[in-house]
């Protein structure tokens, strides 16, 4: 009898989520046998094949929309296109990625969209009608957004251009989905909206016991699939995101009919962070057990207790629910994991080759997203962990424990031999450079030849060590900027300043590394002024070829920053939010004097999407936005200057 552990709808569609494979590895390595199925990838190949196909167009014949209709009269055409698209898309068939580049292949857009590029291929085949209830200025926006991304697609290899002529019919049928199924669909969340925050569990238990839509027959198939095809001891669901919640429970609620008796555990992301103050007991008619934090010696209790060697009260940060009272028992004596003893992720029977890496968009940054990467975490938690609006409070944050460099190896070599793929992308908080550097040295003395990717701070050590990580294979860092604004890196405690950030950009540019900028806005006392100067040094950074991508996110104050704990410190009072026995995680607040963030962002959207293609770098970051901006007060050399002056 097995540990069965599921991934339940929905998750990156390009991979499957680590934490399954990780818990996997680690139980393996103490001995026990463990199952591992993914929902979300099998409910989007359901979705993504001729049946699939017909069915939705089944369901949009009865709805009036434009796009629905439109979708109703080529459901011929995607039917018969639709194992072309997934067979390109998943990369393994040079045929499918030949006859993709063909200009008839495809069904043409149902509507050109900035966020997933329709632009580009609507755009390339001349496609004229847009479909939908579109404003004036929607309409010209579409246009101009098509005009955009219509060059970058004439700069793309045939590889690339077939795979995002996939992706966009992938797309088309989502869009679809949203307007005839469920209007919070997408291809990495499932009803994702019922559980971002929710103060009771009540909207969720009511979508579960209501909702009948073709996506939850698909789900309860699936999950009839799994529970005939183990006999489990333990059922447990990996939930990191909001969009899993519903999928799981539903899975549960299905696999509960056909195992009565067998416990269900949940723990992970969404968990960890949404749900630590519970105390509403209705997901526990669902579930039995919730763990918090790392799972490994969670669960080890959790096994002891089934098998009678521990009482409930000797678990380790474990929820479950006794005389209709939810009880929190964290008795377990023993520490958590060591990093270094969590062992080698496996993927065990996990349909590797069946995933669909999209190519999301042409504003994606590029070459990191298009592939399927072995997740691999080097280093537990983060060394700087001092950001203000950081999670710093939680486990998987603020305990930072290392793994040896013989023990990365040893994972490495064990996954490529598993896996088949040298492609590694490191899941870390912020890849610690000194680690980064012996383990660059270890991969070019043993001539260890894998592309990797990762998150890191623009810590002022990866500037000399920058072509070192490239020589070993790195291809490509992430990091956070934040609000590119002296006065407010120093606010957020970032530890970085601007020149500093310049000169990593620079460094890691040079030496091939490609690039991207985590970007926020709208950070407590942040002006107007402030966002120009920010999106100013952006745009000289991409001039300067500091940069090859960036993204902006919208701030919001989590309660297990320090910006919950001390709101006074940054200029900000907390609402009073009530009471909330089910979920309490983003904090709503107000600020003296503050302005209307939310109007900047399309316009820093606009302009990011244009530098990362080489467009507008040289006109005045003012074009991008709709109504009257201050004029920016940075010259326009101030990042040569800073590289010069450093």
């Amino acid at each position: 009898m097995s540990v069965l552990l599921i991934q339940p709808p929905l998750c990156d569609p390009s991979r499957p989520h680590p934490a399954i494979a990780t818990l996997a590895g680690f139980l393996q390595a103490r001995g026990e046998t463990v199952a591992l199925e993914d929902a979300s990838i099998a409910l989007l190949l359901r979705v993504f094949s001729a049946d699939g196909v017909r069915d939705i167009a089944a369901v949009a014949a009865a709805s009036s929309h434009p796009l629905a209709q439109a979708f109703v009269a080529r459901a011929d055409a995607y039917a018969r296109a639709i194992e072309l698209a997934v067979a390109c898309v998943q990369g393994h068939d040079a045929g499918a990625r030949l006859l993709a580049t063909r200009p008839q292949a495809f069904p043409p857009p149902l509507q050109p969209s900035s966020q997933w590029a329709f632009g580009a291929y609507y755009a390339v085949q001349r496609h004229t009608q847009l479909l939908g209830p579109l404003t004036a200025e929607q309409r010209a926006r579409a246009a101009r957004d098509a005009d955009v991304t219509s060059l970058a697609f004439g700069q793309l290899g045939d590889t690339d251009r077939a795979r995002m002529a996939a992706s966009t019919v992938l797309h088309d049928i989502a869009a679809v989905i949203r307007v005839v199924i469920d209007p919070a669909f997408t291809l990495d969340a499932y009803a994702a909206t019922l559980a971002d925050d929710p103060a009771t569990f009540a909207p969720i238990a009511a979508q579960l016991d209501a909702s009948s839509t073709l996506l939850d027959r698909y789900i309860d198939d699936i999950a009839d699939r799994i529970a005939t095809s183990h006999t489990p001891r333990l059922i447990g669901f990996s939930i990191p995101f909001p969009g899993n919640v519903v999928g799981a429970l539903r899975m549960a609620r299905r696999m509960r009919q056909h195992h009565p008796r067998v416990p269900i555990v949940c723990g992970g992301g969404w968990i960890n962070t949404q749900l630590r103050e519970l105390r509403d007991p209705g997901i526990f008619d669902h579930v039995d057990f919730l763990t918090l934090d790392d799972g490994e010696q969670p669960l080890l209790c959790l096994l002891d207790h089934l098998a009678g060697r521990r009482p409930r009260t000797a678990l380790k940060r474990t929820f479950y629910r006794e005389d209709g009272v939810v009880r929190y028992a964290d008795g377990a004596p023993e520490p958590d994991v060591r990093f270094t003893d969590t062992g080698t992720p496996t993927y065990g029977t996990l349909p590797l080759t069946r995933y669909l890496p999209l190519r999301p968009s042409l504003q994606s940054f590029t070459p990191i997203a298009p592939a399927r990467w072995n997740a691999l975490t080097l280093a537990h938690g983060c060394y700087w962990k001092r950001c203000a609006f950081c999670d710093t409070g939680l486990d998987y944050i603020h305990r930072y424990d290392l793994a040896s460099v013989d023990v990365l190896i040893t994972r490495i070599r064990a996954l490529i031999s598993e896996t088949g793929s040298t492609a590694f992308h490191f899941v870390d908080e912020a890849m610690p450079p000194a680690l980064l550097a012996r383990l660059a040295d270890r991969l070019l003395q043993e001539d260890l030849r894998i592309a990797w990717w990762g998150n890191a701070r623009f810590d002022a050590a990866l500037i000399p060590l920058a072509p070192r990580l490239a020589a070993a294979g790195c291809i490509g860092l992430t990091g956070g900027l934040e609000v590119p604004v002296e006065r407010l890196l120093d606010r957020i405690g970032k530890g970085v300043s601007l020149a500093q950030a310049a000169r990593v950009c620079q460094a890691t540019s040079a030496a091939g590394i490609f690039t991207h900028a985590y970007l926020i806005y709208g950070f407590p006392t942040e002006t107007a002024q402030e966002t120009i100067d920010g999106l100013e040094f952006v745009r000289q950074m991409f001039a300067a070829g500091f940069l090859q991508s960036a993204y902006w996110h919208d701030f919001g104050v989590t309660a297990h920053s320090p910006m919950a704990a001390a709101p006074e410190r940054y200029g900000i009072t907390l609402r009073p939010m009530g009471d909330r026995p089910f979920s309490r995680y983003i904090l709503p607040f107000d600020e003296p004097g503050r302005i209307d963030h939310e109007a900047f962002h399309a316009g820093l959207d606009r302009a990011v999407q244009h530098y990362q293609l080489g467009l507008a770098l040289d006109d005045t970051v003012d074009r991008w936005f709709d109504f009257a901006v201050p004029a920016t007060t940075l010259p326009r050399d101030f990042v040569v200057r800073l590289i010069a002056d450093a």
